[in-house]
């Protein structure tokens, strides 16, 4: 009897195991096709409840060098952050935490227009607010800045049309979004 349950466990074992080693040999071909193809540079997780069920780091931390990614390098993420602070934002609206159509004036006072600048203005690129990642943004994009100073800089560019009168992609928008998404969670 111990010898059939000791056998029923193995085999249970064994084809759970090549189960999942199935799903990752596929998921480690597409990987490896992309980055044959230079089609992906980047780090991968797969997670199950609050556990990383599979990694791969895939291309190049430094092109130039032949530095390889590894499950530990740092990306700089960019504008995917947007995905996430406009649905937050919508989740404020749903909570009743945020009205669209509010002004920013109550947020930041000295930024121009802000009395008439809402926060759907700053969700939809239509605040007039100049973006602060002009080319002067490379000579201090790796370098920490505070809350206070980025948002002095943002004020400092000012405005490039009265709010709702064009569209322009700012990332002003979304730092002074993130900002108030800050205050109120």
């Amino acid at each position: 009897m111990k010898y059939i349950i000791t056998t029923i466990a193995f085999l249970f074992v064994t084809t759970f195991a090549c189960g999942q080693h199935s799903k990752f040999a596929k998921l480690d071909s597409f990987f490896l096709t992309l980055e044959e193809n230079n089609r992906f540079l980047g780090s991968v997780a797969v997670s199950r409840s609050g556990e990383i069920i599979y990694s791969k780091a895939i291309g190049y931390a430094d092109v130039e060098t032949k530095v390889s990614n590894t499950s530990d390098t740092k990306f700089r993420i960019g504008s995917i952050t947007k995905t996430f602070t406009a649905t937050l934002i919508m989740k404020g609206v749903e909570m009743g935490k945020i009205d669209l159509d509010n002004t920013i004036d109550a947020y930041f006072p000295g930024i121009q227009n802000a009395d008439k600048i809402t926060v759907r203005h700053l969700l939809n690129h239509r605040s007039g607010i100049n973006t602060f990642t002009d080319r002067s943004f490379f000579s201090w994009y790796e370098n920490p800045i505070s809350r206070e100073n980025l948002l002095d800089t943002i004020i400092g560019k000012g405005i490039d049309f009265e709010p709702n009168a064009n569209y322009a992609y700012s990332n002003s928008n979304y730092v002074l979004l993130t900002i108030i998404l800050e205050n109120i969670f």
